[in-house]
């Protein structure tokens, strides 16, 4: 019998996280970018890699990944 493995909350950066917050919000990748000052390329580079270290398949799984391992609040 398997039994169902907990994933591990992976560490995201302090930037990482303040763009998944505001994607989560709907921003756009120009959005976030305007808001935090940065470039639109930037965004889509933190967005890459918070994609990759929770393992998500897209920006919506991405969002419910982060929500069910309590890294954003519902």
């Amino acid at each position: 019998m398997m039994s169902e493995r907990i994933p591990e909350t992976p560490h995201l950066t302090e930037r990482e996280l303040l763009v998944l917050a505001l994607v989560s919000k709907g921003y756009s990748a120009k959005e976030v970018a305007q808001e935090l000052r940065i470039a639109p390329r930037t965004v889509e580079k933190h967005i890459d890699h918070v994609r990759l270290k929770i393992r998500a398949r897209n920006r919506t799984h991405m969002v419910a990944q982060a929500i069910s391992r309590g890294l954003l609040a519902e």
